[in-house]
């Protein structure tokens, strides 16, 4: 006999149902919790004991310490340092060849910046430039090879301390001289060029209007106000271009080998310009506004060779290989007082070479300055004041005894002269104003006027 059965029952028997799945729901989630849990406490054990060797690598803030004393690297730390161990081995900076502005500064007056072309002397410092760069990826393989046939005769599985070269990425302003300084390199090492870019922001800077009469004012105008944070009208700064440089070598370079679908490269050829070579290194070694007026921009087709260099601390373990590449030139005016108050003001040369805070290394600058100009005698040295590079701003001076207080030099309503700058493609050259400073005592009338240095700054 088939009974019938109301609509009530059905939707009571059904919400039973329902019941009954969703209790059997719940407890299969709390069984699959408590088994990740278990996995997740299994992981930490494994990754406690791995991470008891870590050393110096798991060592900053963010690093736990477990009831036992044992270290727990987490895993970003981890992220990190693969990421630098996959970093390229080699970063070669180069400067275009002789361009056609170059050898006629007053062409950018009726021809685009852009579109200078390299002399035909460029183009030969071009050539030897790939040459020079083929020479020193082939020394690196030959040293990779010889580790590592080192390490398999002492029976050692050590990796080796030189990596062969055997992938280049090859990137490239959108400059035409760059563009045919590197078309005439690559060949030397094209076997090894596996990418080629064309970055805009490793551009040269924009001057703005080149085509009006006013850009000498501009450009003097420039060197009293500095050449790092002058804008030229219509133009840019000396920090936007550093600020787009960073911006390159942060999201390219620091990431050209975590990028999907790529092979991995072991040096990258950088051909540009000499402002962004000289915005590349204060990026990376930290340079202060005062210490990048003292260097001079790079010769033409001039190579920064720079290093990895796994010791060094910091997401970017990059350093300057002198024997490979060139060394970027420096110098600094300084003021020397000698016992008596004698006062002479001297070009301070190899300025880079001294280590950071430079101007506390008085015992440091004396000896150089004892080594460039034989006729002083460092135990005669009573203070030394280093001159700014920007009118009116602030002189440090150092004395026998320790810092004395910062100095002004003279304001800008004293005189329509400037100290002399050391940047863009001039020479630092010492002129009357600084023997009317020296006159004077390098003191300023009202040193209230003007603002202290900042003692963050490492110079």
């Amino acid at each position: 006999m088939i009974q019938k059965i109301g609509t009530g029952s059905l939707l009571l028997a059904s919400g039973a149902i329902i019941g009954v799945l969703t209790t059997l729901l719940v407890q299969a989630r709390y069984e699959l919790s408590q088994k990740g849990n278990s996995k997740d406490d299994d992981r930490r054990s494994k990754g406690d004991k791995g991470a008891e060797g870590a050393g110096d690598e798991c060592t900053n803030s963010s690093v736990k310490y477990e009831d036992d004393g044992h270290l727990r690297c987490p895993q970003n730390l981890r992220d990190a340092k693969l990421k630098r161990d996959r970093l390229p081995s080699l970063i070669i900076l180069v400067r275009h060849g002789e361009s056609q502005g170059n050898a006629d500064h007053t062409l950018y007056r009726t021809k685009p910046d852009n579109l200078v072309e390299l002399t035909k002397k460029g183009m030969k410092q071009a050539h030897k430039a790939g040459k020079r760069v083929e020479k020193i990826f082939h020394k690196m393989d030959l040293q990779a090879h010889e580790q590592k046939q080192q390490s398999r005769g002492e029976g050692t599985c050590q990796a080796t301390h030189s990596a062969a070269i055997r992938r280049t990425h090859l990137v490239i302003s959108p400059f035409e001289r760059t563009r045919q300084t590197a078309a005439a390199m690559r060949p030397w090492f094209a076997h090894r060029v596996v990418r080629t870019d064309i970055e805009p922001r490793i551009r040269e800077q924009e001057f703005g209007n080149l085509q009006c009469h006013d850009f000498d004012d501009f450009r003097r105008e420039q060197k009293r106000v500095g050449r790092f944070w002058y804008r030229f009208p219509t133009g840019e700064s000396g920090s936007d271009v550093y600020d787009r440089v960073k911006s390159w070598w942060t999201d390219s370079v620091m990431n050209v080998n975590e990028r999907y679908g790529y092979e991995p490269v072991d040096a990258i050829v950088v051909v540009t310009h000499g402002l962004t070579m000289r915005f590349v290194l204060m990026q990376l070694f930290g340079w202060s506004p005062q210490t990048f007026h003292s260097v001079w921009n790079a010769d033409n087709c001039d190579a920064y060779v720079l290093r990895k260099d796994l010791s060094k601390p910091g997401p970017s373990p990059y350093v300057l290989d002198e024997q490979a590449g060139d060394m970027p030139k420096s110098s600094i005016d300084v003021k020397v007082e000698f016992d008596g108050s004698n006062c002479q003001v001297y070009k301070l040369n190899e300025y880079l070479k001294i280590p950071p805070p430079r101007t506390q290394q008085l015992d440091l600058v004396k000896a150089k300055l004892e080594e460039q100009y034989p006729e002083i005698d460092k135990k005669c040295i009573s203070s030394v004041m280093f001159l700014p590079f920007i009118q009116g701003a602030v002189a440090e001076q150092r004395t026998k005894t320790g810092r004395r207080a910062s100095i002004s030099t003279l304001p800008p309503h004293q005189s329509q002269n400037h100290l002399p700058s050391q940047i863009g493609d001039e020479l630092q050259q010492l002129n009357h104003q600084v023997r009317r400073l020296s006159e004077l005592g390098g003191f300023c009338p009202n040193p209230e006027l003007y603002a202290k240095p900042e003692e963050s700054w490492q110079f």
